[in-house]
């Protein structure tokens, strides 16, 4: 039956920037259809924690009042299927409406969210297209059966159509919805009125979507293997494209002292930097920061970056054994290109090193806990070190991998990938009991600081007999990366404040 209605009522996760639901909007409006943005919730990694029964309450009321044509969801984690699945009981309990389900999550497990023929939809990958399709067959009553990407019950069978209607071309998506007009925050058992990205002292930009790595540990290899055949697994936007939609960035978020790259390799596309370059220091001029690999780390494209504001390069390495990285992680950089990259980085002046590292998993000896070490004294400094663990994400490569050597049942692998948040969270950062691998991790951590390096470095050789001492160690070095991490943000502000070199 046709309908007049026009609203569509989007819901983001986690997540107050959330890429994924702006893209959507802008599409939705081009399609001429009203769009109210709910964010539920903030990220929090320290203390993550699931929505409560007043959030629910106010998500309900808020949804009942805006009357859409049905409600999207991005699942785009399943670290918070917990807050996740409360939602959809709220929402079918309270509100006779059709959900549709989107997001990395999402697109890999479609058939996990179709619960109600004609009521529940999944949109894998590029949603733009797809969610227009169906919210003009919802409204008029029409046959969506055949709309690419899309998924739904069927008889009580799950159809999972192809996935199509993808642009080469992303511009073509046009630029997200940056002020999100009408909007809400979800959180503290409150609501608040606005798009909380207005007040946001950092914006958050992808210039390109997907990734070139196969990791093992990571959705966007499988997620790549969803895609079309021609269609590339890395798709670039114009240089064009990204200034006009940090130009409208910095114009109505009021506050903006700096720019976050959030693609998974910034590009690196011939002309496109030296475009980049000259563009962003006429337009921009804010300090920023880009995710980078030890296989894509150029001297010349950091230079030519750090001219016009980079400030900050953050690279995952992962491991400093070889074995770990090659055998477990699926990278294939030697321990030569890591070393070689943090040279450059290093000799290129930008201001800022971060350098990931997941340690302390099941896959891993001391043996290759110690390599790690030894790899990160030869890197060159300064660089923040972030240390954290293995968490095992439902359709990656580790997964299987880690049943088939015995490391868990199939059965303890579901419970460890569908803990609660509070689990998850705390299994991605915590450091375990075991006396030497606790004591490698404390060491691998005090190589930060020249201070506790110095002392550390002195213990290296027998670092059992001084057990007690690196552990008070690496105390007086966490407290030593909170001063840092106040001293970072300063320096940011002040140099997007004042046009510090």
């Amino acid at each position: 039956m046709e309908t007049n209605n026009n609203r569509v009522a989007l819901i983001a996760f986690y997540n107050t920037k959330a890429l994924g639901v702006r893209y959507l909007e802008t599409a939705l409006r081009k399609g001429g259809y009203d769009v109210d943005l709910i964010f539920y919730k903030s990220f929090n990694s320290v203390h993550p924690s699931k929505t409560t029964q007043q959030e629910l309450d106010l998500l309900v009321q808020r949804v009942r009042s805006f009357n859409p044509l049905f409600v999207g969801l991005s699942v785009m984690s399943s670290m918070y299927l917990d807050t996740v699945e409360l939602v959809i009981d709220a929402l079918t309990q309270n509100l006779d409406l059709p959900l549709a389900f989107g997001g990395a999550f999402a697109s890999m497990f479609p058939q996990r969210f179709l619960r109600r023929e004609g009521r529940d939809f999944a949109i894998r990958t590029d949603g733009e297209h797809a969610i227009c399709a169906l919210s003009d067959a919802l409204r008029t009553g029409g046959d969506y059966s055949a709309i690419p990407s899309l998924c739904y019950l069927r008889d009580g069978q799950p159809v999972v159509n192809d996935i199509g209607q993808m642009e080469a071309d992303i511009d073509a998506y046009g630029l997200p919805a940056i002020h999100s007009e009408r909007a809400c925050f979800i959180e503290h058992d409150k609501a608040v009125e606005g798009d909380p990205q207005l007040s946001t002292l950092s914006y958050e930009v992808i210039a390109s979507r997907g990734c070139p790595f196969t990791c093992s540990y990571c959705c966007c290899v499988n997620l790549a293997r969803l895609l079309p055949q021609g269609v590339k697994h890395v798709r670039t936007r114009s240089v064009h494209s990204v200034m006009e939609e940090l130009k409208i960035a910095k114009k109505v978020c009021k506050k903006l002292v700096f720019v976050h790259f959030y693609d998974e390799i910034f590009p690196n596309l011939p002309g496109w930097v030296d475009e980049f370059v000259a563009e962003y220091k006429k337009h921009i001029n804010l300090p920023f920061t880009i995710w980078s690999h030890p296989k894509m780390v150029d001297e010349e494209v950091l230079r030519k970056l750090k001219s016009v504001g980079l400030t900050e390069v953050i690279m995952g390495i992962q491991s400093g054994s070889p074995h770990i990285r090659r055998d477990v992680f699926h990278r294939y950089e030697t321990n030569e290109d890591i070393i070689e990259a943090t040279r450059i980085i290093h000799d290129t002046g930008v201001f800022w090193a971060s350098y990931d590292f997941m340690l302390r998993h099941p896959f891993e000896s001391l043996e290759d806990l110690q390599q790690t070490y030894w790899l990160v004294k030869k890197m060159h400094g300064p660089f923040e070190l972030q240390l954290h663990g293995l968490n095992f994400l439902p359709g990656t490569d580790i997964v299987p991998m880690a049943i088939e050597q015995g490391h868990f049942t199939a059965e303890e692998m579901d419970a460890v990938m569908y803990a609660s948040m509070e689990d998850q969270f705390g299994a991605y950062w915590k450091r375990e009991n075991e006396p030497d691998s606790k004591m490698w991790y404390a060491m691998i951590y005090c190589l930060q600081f020249p201070s506790t390096r110095k002392k550390v470095e002195q213990w290296e050789s027998d670092p059992t007999a001084h057990r007690a001492e690196i552990d008070a160690l690496y105390t007086k070095a966490q407290q030593l990366a909170r001063r840092r991490y106040y001293y970072k943000k300063a320096r940011v502000v002040l140099k997007s404040k004042f046009h510090l070199g």
